[in-house]
């Protein structure tokens, strides 16, 4: 019993295992397109300023093939002062349409101005497990 039960804590351990965040050089290489599965998906970001709070709301076009399995968990934005990032959970993402998914990070603005020029930055995850980033081009922080 003591054997089963030390399994199944491995097991449980594996299933929390945290992916490195990646580093500016990877997030600026980031494509503003990715092709998967010969299908083309892109992102368009829109972040806004309110206050000492920082929202980036993420839209994901797919494929619909490809809309059901296809889910964002991180949200990077690289500023000129470095990197400010937001998880994304379940709560936060909602279909927009065939082929759409909206995810919003969110969290304390920490040296994001207004009007600043930034590149954000998608982490996605496939009905397979692969993680993918995806970049939409610059835009203005409102």
């Amino acid at each position: 019993m003591k054997r089963l039960f030390a399994v199944l804590l491995a097991l449980l351990a594996g299933c929390g295992v945290q992916v490195e965040p990646p580093t500016t050089g990877q997030l600026l290489d980031a494509p503003t397109s990715l092709n998967v599965t010969g299908q083309v998906i892109r992102a368009e970001a829109a972040p806004v300023i309110s206050g000492s709070l920082f929202n980036v709301q993420v839209r994901v076009r797919t494929p619909r093939t490809l809309a059901s399995g296809l889910r964002v968990t991180d949200v990077y934005v690289v500023t000129d002062s470095g990197v400010w990032s937001a998880d994304v959970d379940s709560a936060d993402q909602r279909r927009c349409g065939a082929g759409c998914t909206v995810a919003v990070g969110r969290g304390v603005a920490d040296g994001v101005t207004a009007g600043e020029g930034v590149q954000v930055v998608a982490r996605l995850v496939d009905a397979q497990g692969r993680t993918f980033l995806l970049r939409d081009g610059q835009v203005q922080v409102k």
